[in-house]
C-alpha cells in the first residue's frame, strides 16, 4: 500500500471513530437528562406548593390552584416520559426524539413557572414578593445544575421561568424594582455563565469515561487476542525472563517438550539444559537480541527426542533494556507429516490415491527427456470406461467412486514396479510404462499384447455392494518418443488413440498412427460442413413405413439424411455421431422436427396416422426440451397424439427420476413415447415398469438372428411378452424375411418396420405410397 492511501485509509478510520465518539457522548448527555429526573422534578413540585402557601392571601385561591395542578400535571407528565425511556432498550432510544421530549417538557415548565412570576407579581406585599423571587431565582438554579448536560436545555427552561419576572419589575419603574430588576440580570447572567461552564465539564468527563472504557474494552480484547494467539498458535512458545527462568509456555511447546506445566514453569534454561547448542542460542538472544537453533533434541525432563527448529528472540522495555525472551519451538516431525501430506494432495488423486494429472505429466516429461538421451522408447495407454456415467447416474456416485476405487486397484496389481497408473479425471486413466527396449517394432506389437492384458483383467465383473457389474475400457495407446513430441503431444496422441477405439465400439484397443490426426481434421471439418448444410437446406428426410399385421402402413418413421455437394451422401452413424459430440444435434432435430409437423399438418389423419421421430439424449435433457415440442405441435395445429417421440435408454444418464418427470410431461401434452432399440441399453428390465411408455421398437440385431439364435428368440419372446402385461405396444425393426415376420406375427407382435416391406424412401415416394393406401381402402 502506498504512503497517500495509507494515510488516507488512517484518516477514515479516525473520522469514524470521531463520529461514533460524538455520537456516544450526545446519548450520554441525554442519558442524564432523564437519570434521576424525579428528584428535581419533586423538588419542583414542592417549591410551588410553598409558593402557593405564600401567595395564598393575596392571590386567589382558585387561580393558585388550577396553576398548582397545571405544574403537577407537566412534573407528572415528565415523569412519566423519564419511566418510559428508562425501559427503553438502549438501542431503540433514538437520541433527537428524546431530546426534543425532553426539551418540551422543560419548555413547558419553564413557561408555568414564568406565569407564576407575571401573575404573583406583588409590590404592596414585600413578604410574597420576596418569596416569589427566592422560588423563581432558587427553581433557576436548579435548573441549572439539572440540566447542563445539553447546553441550550438549560436557557431553555430558565429564560421562561426569569423574564416574566424581570419584566415585571421593569415595568415598576421604581427604584426598588429597578434594582431588583438589576440583581435578576445579573442573577440570569450568572447562571447563564455557569451553566456554560458546567456544560463543559460534563461534557468533558463524559468524553474522559467514554475514552477511558473504549481504551479498557481496547486493552481487555487486546489482551484476550494475545492470551488466544499465546495458547492456540500451532508452534511452541516459551518465555523467560532476564535470567533464563521459564515464566510461561504454551500447550504446543508442552506437547512438543513431552513435558507438563509443573515440571517446566521455573526451569533455568541456562543451568539446566545440558545441550550447549540450545544455552548457546539463548545467550546469543539474551546478548544480541536472536539466536537460533535447528536439530534433534533431547528433553531433559522427559527424555523426549524430537527434531526441532527454535527462534529466539529479545523481549525489551521501554528503555531498551533486555528484560527476557521468547522462544518459538517448531516440531519437524508435524512439518514432515504435513509436507506428505500437501504433497499426497497435489500429486495424488484423493479417491483412487492413483497419481493425478500433474504428478503424470511431470513424470512423463522427465520420461520423454530420459528416453531420447538413451534411446529406447517408453508407452502410454489411455484408458476410458465405457458407459461409466450410465452406471455412475443410475446406480448412483457412491457405487460409481467404488467401482473407479476398484479399477484402480486392478490397474495397480497388473502393472509392475516401473510402471505407473494414473487417474485424469473422470472415468479416464492412462498407464505409463517409462523404460522399455530401443526395438520400437518389438515394443509395438508387445504393445497391444499389454493393452489386450490389461482389458481383459479390467473386464472381468466388479462386485459393488452386493451387485455384480461388468464394465469394459476403450484403450488407445502410443509408443514414444516418435519425434519431437512434448508432453501433451504424447496424451493427445494416446487419447486420440482411444477416441479410434471407442468408435470401433465398447471394449476396443488402438495404437495410434499419424492417420489419426488427419481422421480428427476430417471430423472438425465435417462439423463445419454440417453446419454449413443445415444453413443451405442440404439435409432432407427419408420416411421407412411401419405397417400392421394386415400389413397396411399407419405411419412412418423419419429419417434424417445428408448430401454433402463433394462427399456424397454422408452415413447417418457418422454425422449423426458428429452432431451429437458438437452439440449440434439440438439443431438438427429441431428442424427435423418442425419439418414432420409440417407434413402431418398437411396429410390427414387417415392417410398418415402417425409419424416417429428419433430424439437424442442431449435433445432430450435440454431445459426447453417439452416447451419447445409444444410451441411447434401448436405453430402447425397439429394433434399432439400423431407424433411418436422415439427415445433410448440413454435418457436414463441423468437419472431415472428426471427422465420420468419430462416424459410425464410430453404425455400431458399427449404426444406417444416409444422406447428403441430396446434391450441393448443397462438394466433395461429394472426400469421398464416406470417409464410412461406407449410401445416398445425391439432392436434390429435381435430380429435379424431370430432364425439363427436361439438366445436372440428367447429375448424376443421375453420381451413380447413383458409388454403384453405391461400393455405396451411392440414395434419389430429390421424384419428383413417371411420367416421373421411370421415368427413375431405368431407371438403376438403386431408392427413392423424393415426392408421386408419397405426401404427408407424420399418424401415423394412416401406421399404416393400413401395415396395408395387411401385409395386402396377406399376400393
Amino acid at each position: 500500500m502506498s504512503l497517500p492511501l495509507q494515510e488516507q485509509r488512517e484518516h477514515d478510520v479516525a473520522a469514524l471513530s470521531d463520529v461514533s465518539h460524538r455520537r456516544q457522548l450526545a446519548h450520554e448527555q441525554v442519558r442524564l437528562l432523564y437519570e434521576r429526573l424525579w428528584q428535581p422534578v419533586l423538588a419542583s413540585t414542592l417549591a410551588a406548593c410553598l409558593l402557593v402557601g405564600a401567595m395564598w392571601s393575596v392571590i386567589p385561591p382558585s387561580y393558585l390552584v388550577g396553576w398548582l395542578t397545571a405544574l403537577i400535571v407537566v412534573s407528572g407528565g415528565r415523569l412519566w416520559l423519564a419511566w418510559h425511556y428508562q425501559r427503553q432498550p438502549a438501542k431503540r432510544r433514538l437520541r433527537r426524539r428524546w431530546l426534543y421530549r425532553f426539551a418540551w417538557g422543560a419548555g413547558i415548565a419553564g413557561v408555568l413557572w414564568g406565569m407564576a412570576g407575571a401573575s404573583m407579581f406583588t409590590m404592596e406585599h414585600h413578604g410574597q414578593l420576596a418569596a416569589l423571587a427566592i422560588v423563581l431565582t432558587g427553581i433557576a438554579a436548579g435548573g441549572v445544575t439539572t440540566l447542563s448536560s445539553v447546553a441550550w436545555m438549560a436557557p431553555l427552561f430558565v429564560l421562561p421561568t426569569m423574564l416574566p419576572l424581570l419584566g415585571q419589575l421593569l415595568l415598576q419603574g421604581t427604584s426598588l424594582s429597578l434594582l431588583l430588576a438589576a440583581m435578576v440580570m445579573l442573577f440570569l447572567g450568572l447562571v447563564l455563565t455557569i451553566n456554560r461552564r458546567l456544560h463543559r465539564t460534563i461534557s468533558d468527563n463524559i468524553s474522559l469515561r467514554l475514552i477511558v472504557s473504549s481504551r479498557e474494552r481496547q486493552l481487555r480484547v487486546s489482551e484476550a487476542r494475545y492470551r488466544a494467539i499465546f495458547r492456540h498458535t500451532p508452534l511452541g512458545v516459551l518465555h523467560f525472563d532476564r535470567e533464563g527462568q521459564v515464566v510461561d509456555c504454551n500447550e504446543m511447546c508442552l506437547d512438543i517438550l513431552g513435558t507438563s506445566r509443573q515440571r517446566l514453569l521455573g526451569m533455568n534454561l541456562l543451568t539446566q539444559l545440558n545441550d550447549e547448542r540450545v544455552t548457546g542460542a539463548i545467550r546469543d538472544a539474551l546478548e544480541s537480541g536472536t539466536g537460533y537453533f535447528e536439530g534433534t533434541y533431547r528433553t531433559v525432563v522427559s527424555g523426549k527426542q524430537t527434531p526441532l527448529r527454535a527462534f529466539y528472540s529479545a523481549l525489551r522495555n521501554e528503555a531498551g533494556e533486555v528484560v527476557g525472551g521468547v522462544a518459538i519451538l517448531e516440531d519437524f516431525t508435524e512439518r514432515k507429516l504435513a509436507e506428505e501430506t500437501i504433497h499426497r494432495q497435489a500429486y495424488f488423486d484423493p479417491l483412487t490415491e492413483l497419481p493425478n494429472r500433474r504428478l503424470l505429466i511431470e513424470t512423463l516429461a522427465s520420461t520423454i527427456r530420459d528416453r531420447r538421451d538413451d534411446g529406447r522408447v517408453g508407452l502410454v495407454m489411455f484408458l476410458d470406461l465405457d458407459r461409466f456415467k450410465i452406471i455412475n447416474d443410475t446406480l448412483g456416485h457412491a457405487v460409481g467412486d467404488e467401482l473407479l476405487r476398484q479399477v484402480s486397484k486392478r490397474l495397480l496389481l497388473s502393472l509392475d514396479k516401473e510402471a505407473m497408473a494414473a487417474r485424469l479425471s473422470g472415468d479416464e486413466f492412462v498407464v505409463l510404462m517409462p523404460a522399455l527396449s530401443a526395438d520400437r517394432e518389438a515394443e509395438l506389437r508387445r504393445a497391444e499384447h499389454r493393452a489386450e492384458r490389461l482389458l481383459s483383467t479390467l473386464r472381468r465383473a466388479y462386485d459393488l455392494g452386493g451387485q455384480h457389474i461388468s464394465v469394459t475400457p476403450s484403450i488407445g495407446y502410443t509408443l514414444f518418443p516418435l519425434g519431437d513430441e512434448d508432453v501433451g503431444d504424447v496424451l493427445r496422441h494416446a487419447d486420440t488413440a482411444m477416441y479410434q477405439a471407442k468408435m470401433k465400439g465398447r471394449a476396443q484397443i488402438c495404437g495410434y498412427e499419424p492417420s489419426m490426426q488427419t481422421q480428427m481434421s476430417w471430423r472438425l471439418e465435417m462439423e463445419q460442413a454440417l453446419r454449413l448444410a443445415l444453413v443451405e437446406e442440404q439435409l432432407s428426410i427419408a420416411f421407412q413405413p411401419q405397417l400392421d399385421e394386415s400389413e397396411r402402413v399407419i405411419g412412418g418413421e423419419a429419417l434424417m439424411r445428408w448430401h454433402h455437394p463433394r462427399h456424397g451422401w454422408i452415413s447417418p452413424e457418422v454425422f449423426i455421431a458428429i452432431a451429437e459430440e458438437s452439440d449440434l444435434i439440438v439443431e438438427l432435430e429441431t428442424w427435423m422436427l418442425d419439418r414432420c409437423c409440417e407434413l402431418l399438418s398437411r396429410l390427414p389423419v387417415d392417410v398418415l396416422p402417425r409419424l416417429s421421430v428419433n430424439i437424442s439424449v442431449r435433445h432430450f435433457t435440454q431445459p426447453g426440451f417439452v416447451e419447445g415440442l409444444t410451441w411447434v405441435t401448436g405453430t402447425h395445429g397439429i394433434d399432439p397424439a400423431r407424433l411418436v417421440v422415439e427415445l433410448t435408454e440413454s435418457i436414463m444418464i441423468d437419472g431415472v427420476a428426471d427422465a420420468v418427470e419430462r416424459m410425464r410431461a410430453l404425455k400431458r401434452l399427449g404426444v406417444h413415447l416409444a422406447l428403441d432399440d430396446f434391450g441393448t441399453g443397462f438394466s433395461s428390465l429394472a426400469y421398464l415398469k416406470s417409464l410412461p411408455l406407449d410401445e416398445l421398437k425391439i432392436d434390429r440385431s435381435f430380429v435379424s438372428n431370430l432364425d439363427a439364435d436361439g438366445s436372440d428368440a428367447a429375448i424376443v419372446e421375453t420381451i413380447l411378452s413383458m409388454a403384453q402385461h405391461l400393455g405396451i405396444d411392440v414395434v419389430a425393426e429390421g424384419v428383413e424375411n417371411r420367416a421373421q415376420r411370421d415368427f413375431l406375427l405368431m407371438r403376438g407382435c403386431r408392427l413392423f418396420q424393415g426392408f421386408f416391406f419397405h426401404r427408407p424412401m424420399p418424401l415423394e415416394d412416401f406421399e404416393r405410397l400413401l395415396a395408395e393406401r387411401v385409395g386402396s381402402d377406399a376400393v
